[in-house]
């Protein structure tokens, strides 16, 4: 049987006298060493009733992370013309560079640039063709903001009126930069419709001057300079203008088929039609008044430069 002393020291308790029921209890008078919560010292409460939060960055943890260009590829002695059947103008002359704007781990867009002039977005509901080793060309469709005046309205068959597509030839000094087209071309299947439609060898033959592709495959960007770029450019410029009526159907049947969801476009199949002779004998017309002295800009049809200053 358990002693009284025993207990006391077992008790979990404090001992209360009961001696003097009226006496205040005094909490002091507890045993400290059987006392189970800690003690409070309530001027500390008092000066921490809002402690101070860590300083954090001022933007709040729900905004998106922020938007970043990464340029993918760069190839210099690019020249882009706005192709167009009475004169296929040039726009720009430098470094083509593809630029990537990436978002946290997503990719917001591509845009291809020629010497920070002309820029234009890479979509695969836009489509992208190489014609030969060192020439591509790019369509753009307008949007309802850029399109004011009746020729916006869409053909009989519900696509957009050709007259209102915008088509970039691209002219590539390619020499020496050979590995760089094959990344072109690999950047292109992966954020464009792209496509390969080649002018047949007996167009090449009967247009022998007009549409020779040896005139910018053999020249590398650091030669494109002084009279070579003058001569570089006339042909690039003829090349265009001659291959423009082809282009321009093209481009209005492929938008068609991208816009109703047909898929990628089929190599070779939409190349509508080869270069006519017509347009052969017109082209090499072109060329020699592009190299006589008395060549004059009124060559450029008043159409042309409308539309290069609605998209400029």
């Amino acid at each position: 049987m358990e002693s009284s002393g025993d207990k006391q020291t077992s008790s979990l308790y404090p001992t209360v006298d009961t001696s003097n029921p009226e006496a205040p209890i005094n909490p002091s008078s507890s045993s400290s060493t059987n006392n189970l919560y800690p003690s409070l010292d309530m001027n500390d409460l008092a000066r921490n009733l809002f402690p101070e939060q860590p300083e954090t960055s001022s933007i709040p943890v729900s905004a998106p992370p922020a938007a970043t260009e990464e340029v993918i590829l760069k190839i210099s002695g690019a020249i882009l013309h706005l192709i167009d059947k009475s004169y296929s103008v040039e726009l720009a002359c430098g470094d083509l560079e593809i630029i990537r704007i990436v978002q946290g781990e997503n990719v917001v867009a591509v845009l291809a640039s020629v010497s920070d002039e002309i820029q234009w977005p890479l979509t695969k509901d836009e489509n992208s063709v190489k014609v030969d080793e060192s020439h591509y060309f790019f369509t753009l469709r307008p949007t309802k903001e850029i399109s004011h005046d009746s020729s916006d309205e869409e053909d009989g068959d519900g696509g957009k009126n050709t007259n209102e597509m915008l088509n970039y030839g691209l002219t590539i000094a390619s020499k020496g930069q050979e590995h760089l087209l094959v990344e072109l071309e690999k950047i292109l299947e992966d954020y464009s419709s792209f496509s390969v439609q080649e002018v047949s060898e007996e167009a090449k033959e009967a247009g022998e001057k007009v549409l020779d592709v040896t005139v910018a495959r053999e020249t590398s960007p650091v030669e494109l300079t002084g009279e070579r770029k003058e001569i570089v450019e006339r042909q690039c410029s003829a090349y265009w203008t001659t291959l423009a009526p082809n282009v321009e159907d093209y481009s209005g049947k492929a938008a068609k088929l991208i816009a109703t969801g047909s898929g990628h476009l089929i190599k070779g199949i939409l190349w509508c039609g080869d270069v006519t002779m017509d347009r052969l004998i017109w082209g090499n017309g072109f060329m020699k008044r592009r190299l006589s002295k008395a060549e004059k800009e009124s060559e450029v049809h008043p159409d042309t430069l409308k539309r290069i200053r609605r998209y400029e």
